[in-house]
């Protein structure tokens, strides 16, 4: 096996000698993604026999990065998640010692900045105070409201981040005295808590808010987690509290710094990690899972598999007939981006540098918006976008954002260069007339039109690494290209996530275990789902 970190010019590398027979270990782990190395890692170390099984040929999945576009080979590429903003607060950086390995993050401050069409902003900094300030800027009453906001997020952060990191149906004493504690120490905003549960997220802005800027700074944090007008989609505004307490956490070398990290850490406690070898079949012999047999015919018998994999990809892999039907149905009706809209993510590589126009200029407190995560998009087209994609339409204005990756990392694109990784929530997974070269060509004209209308530098644009939904299900074998797995929301959520039967503590099909994005408590990048998995696979093998 080598390793070597992953630099500007120089690719990590893993691999694990030629095929061959591995007889028995202890688990298999189906995807060498973050939760699927964060699984080996916790296992590893707990002195099991393991190995990790990955069809591509470098580990991360969506977590990986590299080097993508022919015209630019020396800026680096980040296909999925750039930040790692879920990930602080679990203690898994810390537990897997991952910055003996290599991996550490700068927090650009302020994280992110709406930018409004008439060059005024409001930026998100880690001090709420200062955000409300700025905020107020624009409106005194929307000063105030935010403030008066972030303690009902507060409040939604001291019962709902204790809850992310339990494990639903059997929660540490630890974790259930928090989510406790944190709703007596709240219960006086109860009234206002369960209108954020259960509404959704253009309601709770369009509420709250009365400046359009505010309510599209507000809408285009919460799209990313889905359609603003969906019930309970209002929740999505956890992520503020979770900005203003831990920091963005932006990976210095790309997030596939993250990814060689945990690798390291789970081959350092003795996992191996196989690439190069997609799985045919997880067998299930006698209602029981006993293994996995690779595409090359090759079979690695275990006693658990653990599937980081999408859980309705997992089921497909499964042996004909080892299932019970009714359960092969309920995954198959499993939603992943069920209204049709989804994440379209570009990079672009550009031969000068990335610098905004009007908006800068206009500020006069020193915030440098420049490395700021810019959201881009008015209500209305916030609104759109969604909408559109649920018709199979692409709008001719966009909500997005641009991530100015080698702004705040210059090892991401050539001394002088840049590199921006720019991300729309909602695009149509099917498109009414297809998603044709053509279509897409134009859909990018449209957004680099839309860009360059704030920054400087897009008209220097070298080449480009594009991914609709459909490319991102071919690319990395997940249903309808979704990066959740399985879509949000309050039926899928905690035990019933993927699906009722499926997220509990004991397994569904007796040594099956998911543990990846559509398992509790869903996506982004936080490694939660693979060390819950890991905790269950113990106590299992313990009762066997």
């Amino acid at each position: 096996m080598t390793c070597s970190l992953h630099k500007k010019g120089k690719a990590r590398s893993y691999a694990w000698g030629a095929s061959k027979m591995v007889d028995t270990v202890d688990v298999v782990i189906v995807g060498a993604g973050h939760n699927g190395m964060t699984a080996a890692a916790y296992l590893a170390r707990s002195g099991r026999k393991v190995i990790i099984v990955e069809r591509a040929p470098k580990v991360g999945g969506m977590t990986s990065s590299g080097y993508m576009i022919p015209e630019a080979p020396q800026h680096l590429v980040t296909p999925c998640a750039v930040e790692v903003i879920f990930l602080r607060g679990t203690g898994i950086i810390e537990d897997l010692e991952l910055a003996k390995y290599g991996f550490r993050t700068v927090d650009p401050d302020p994280s992110y900045a709406y930018l409004h069409p008439d060059g005024s902003s409001i930026a998100l900094f880690r001090d709420p105070k200062r955000t409300a300030e700025d905020m107020a800027r624009l409106n005194r009453n929307d000063g105030k409201a935010y403030l008066e906001f972030m303690k009902v997020i507060d409040a939604m952060m001291d019962i709902g981040f204790p809850y992310m990191m339990a494990e639903p149906g059997r929660p540490r004493l630890g974790d259930l005295a928090s989510i406790v504690s944190g709703t007596i120490r709240n219960v006086r905003l109860k009234n206002e808590l369960t209108t954020i549960a259960n509404g959704t997220a253009d309601q709770i802005a369009s509420e709250r808010f009365e400046h359009p800027a505010s309510v599209a700074f507000l809408t285009n944090i919460a799209a990313g987690a889905g359609p603003i007008d969906d019930d309970g989609n209002a929740t999505a505004y956890m992520i503020l509290g979770l900005l203003h307490r831990l920091g963005v956490g932006k990976p210095v070398g790309s997030l596939q710094t993250l990814s060689n990290s945990l690798a390291a850490s789970a081959e350092a406690a003795g996992a191996k990690i196989r690439l190069n070898a997609p799985v045919a079949e997880i067998l299930v012999e006698n209602s029981t899972t006993q293994g996995v047999r690779l595409e090359d015919g090759n079979v690695i018998r275990a006693k658990v598999v653990i599937a980081t994999c999408d859980p309705r990809t997992a089921m497909k892999l499964t042996t004909p007939g080892g299932v019970q039907r009714r359960l092969v149905k309920r995954m198959e009706h499993v939603p992943a981006n069920r209204a049709n809209a989804a994440p379209l993510l570009a990079n672009i590589a550009m031969s000068k540098p990335l610098r905004l126009k009007r908006h800068q200029d206009l500020r006069h407190d020193g915030a440098d918006l420049n490395k700021a995560v810019a959201l881009i998009g008015t209500p209305e087209q916030v609104r759109e976008s969604y909408s559109a994609a649920k018709r199979g339409d692409i709008p001719e204005h966009h909500a997005l954002s641009v991530s100015p990756l080698s702004n705040w990392d210059p090892s991401q694109a050539p001394d002088g260069q840049s590199v921006a990784y720019v991300y729309l929530p909602a695009i149509a997974v099917d498109a009414r007339e297809g998603w044709s070269p053509g279509l897409k060509d134009r859909t990018m004209s449209s957004i680099i039109r839309q860009i360059s209308e704030f920054y400087e530098g897009f008209e220097s644009e070298i080449g480009r690494f594009v991914e609709t939904p459909r490319d991102r299900e071919a690319r990395l074998n997940v249903t309808n290209g979704c990066v959740t797995h399985v879509d949000f929301g309050a039926l899928r959520s905690g035990t019933n996530r993927p699906a009722t039967g499926f997220g509990g503590p004991k397994p569904a099909i007796p040594g099956l275990f998911f543990g990846g994005a559509g398992s509790h408590p869903g996506g982004g990048v936080s490694g939660i789902p693979g060390r819950i998995a890991a905790k269950r696979v113990q106590r299992y093998l313990k009762k066997r």
